[in-house]
């Protein structure tokens, strides 16, 4: 290309010079660049806002029906919070079934030749007597006494366990396990776990091929063949009620809630949400880790944390069995006076009610720590931390 400016030379550095245009002492260079690692690391494929939320395997699922787009966070997954009309949702619940997502529950595998020695040892309870397919409720201190957390224990085979919390607890899982032949997996992102609560669950369920499900005890699980893909079915209870809880492979998900909501729909099964397993568990007086109670490592200081008794778990406790964490301490603890305790608190008003803290007369001896309405009943609940002197009669 030619232009009127053709005739002007470039210009040309002298090599030689030390201030010439353009030169670049490389050497120089060489010794002081910093190089950033990050340049270096892969590139990964992971969409960009797949490392910001974490979903469940039914969440397309689930997002289907919503017709509120209310969503919350659980255990740092995004889950929907009500899908419709609350009260149809526990009207559903209490009169026919409702389909509840509870994937993001922190699941552990325990395996090995002592496992049953482990959990022996790791629950305050009496686990020894556990058979394959049973599932038992579970408390776990520390050594003073205090309640680490709690949950549900299923026996999946001789050697092989599985514990379900709300609260992730694998450094004192792994701690615990000194001096064990164990081996102990966080398996929570592997399977994906339906709650079927409700007078119709049952139908349900054998409407959409779990053949023998009548067969069911309470607080036992076994294995079902259903379409060719494996699904673990318990009745323990996890949010309270009397219902069914389904464990399945993240990549079966799908087609199993697609099949229980074709096979309930003339049965009035509804899908709800976290709120509702909420309702469903404070009406049960059921108090969650992390909300109503701090574990003994999370708690500020030990007048935070709590024991057995105090819980309303002392029923969970074997003094007179095996040698477990913080058995000796318990010992001392079961008969002195509770520094507090925790009740479920019942307020009956046809509208929903706010309310925190809990008079006996002028004082306050008592804050609730989850509140829920139900609508069609009326009925307000609350699970409160308690001062003793409110046992004998307290109000909001």
């Amino acid at each position: 290309m030619s232009g009127e400016f053709d005739d002007i030379p470039a210009p040309v550095a002298d090599p030689a010079a030390e201030d010439a245009p353009g030169r670049v002492d490389l050497a120089a260079l060489d010794e002081t660049v910093e190089i950033d690692p990050a340049l270096f690391d892969p590139v990964g494929d992971e969409p960009v806002f797949a490392r910001r939320v974490l979903t469940t395997p039914f969440h397309l699922n689930v997002a289907r029906e919503s017709a509120t787009n209310l969503w919350t966070h659980w255990n740092g997954y995004t889950v929907a919070d009500v899908l419709g009309d609350p009260d149809e949702e526990y009207t559903a619940l209490r009169d026919a079934a409702a389909l509840i997502d509870i994937s993001p529950l922190v699941k552990y595998r325990i395996s090995g030749r002592d496992a049953m020695r482990y959990l022996a040892r790791f629950a305050a309870g009496c686990v020894r007597e556990l058979a394959v397919g049973g599932v038992a409720r579970i408390v776990f201190c520390e050594d003073r006494g205090f309640v680490v957390g709690d949950g549900f224990l299923f026996r999946l085979g001789a050697e092989e366990f599985r514990i379900v919390t709300e609260e992730a607890h694998l450094a004192w899982l792994m701690d615990s396990a000194l001096g064990f032949s164990v081996r102990i997996e966080d398996v929570s992102t592997t399977l994906a776990a339906l709650s079927l609560e409700g007078p119709s669950s049952q139908v349900i369920l054998a409407e959409a091929g779990f053949a023998g499900i009548d067969a069911l005890e309470p607080m036992s699980a076994r294995w079902f063949d259903f379409a060719g893909m494996p699904v673990y079915v318990s009745r323990a209870g996890l949010s309270g009620g009397n219902g069914y809880e389904l464990w399945i492979d993240p990549e079966d998900a799908p087609s199993l809630w697609i099949r229980l909501q074709r096979k309930g729909m003339d049965a009035g099964l509804s899908a709800g949400g976290f709120a509702l397993r909420e309702l469903s568990r404070i009406e049960a007086g059921r108090a969650r880790a992390g909300r109503d109670y701090f574990g003994a490592f999370s708690a500020l200081d030990d007048a935070a944390a709590s024991t057995p008794f105090e819980l309303g778990l002392g029923g969970l406790v074997d003094l007179d069995g095996g040698f477990f964490t913080g058995r000796d301490a318990l010992r001392g603890l079961k008969d002195a006076a509770p520094r507090h305790f925790i009740a479920g608190v019942t307020v009956e008003f046809d509208r929903r009610v706010a309310f925190n803290a809990i008079r006996a007369g002028a004082a306050t001896v008592g804050v609730a720590t989850s509140i829920g309405f139900a609508g069609p009943s009326g009925i307000n609940f609350a699970i409160a931390a308690l001062r003793p002197e409110a046992a004998g009669g307290a109000a909001l």
